[in-house]
């Protein structure tokens, strides 16, 4: 591969942003990648500080996520021991409790599913 600019130039990579060959005179490095001009610069490193804050974004999710789960778990509970402690074995207390405990258990096994995908 040659590169863009100086044709006759064998390329020493290929530029991270636009995906065109690069030589010695037209290389800017930026650590991990490579690019070939002002704008292509420009170009990654405000990709690389979409990808950080989405990752710090995902720390602070995972963490509120945690909120998420166990507040239907215990107000489940709550509900379905009161349901169970007033007027017997079936009633709306019971459902309501059911009902909330199990959308706690789809929520964990959902966020538990997610977190395994984007490690």
């Amino acid at each position: 591969m040659h590169c863009y600019r100086h044709a006759p130039s064998e390329a020493l990579g290929i530029c991270r942003s636009c995906g065109r060959g690069v030589c010695a005179q037209c290389v800017r490095d930026l650590g991990p990648s490579l690019v070939c001009s002002d704008e292509c610069e420009a170009r990654v490193r405000r990709g690389d500080a979409l990808i950080a804050n989405s990752e710090a974004s995902f720390r602070q999710v995972r963490r509120g996520s945690v909120v998420v789960v166990i507040f239907p778990l215990l107000l489940g509970a709550v509900l379905f021991y009161f349901g169970l402690s007033e007027r017997g074995w079936f009633n709306a207390l019971t459902a309501m409790g059911t009902i909330l405990a199990v959308f706690g258990v789809v929520i964990w096994l959902r966020n538990r599913r997610l977190a395994r995908q984007l490690k």
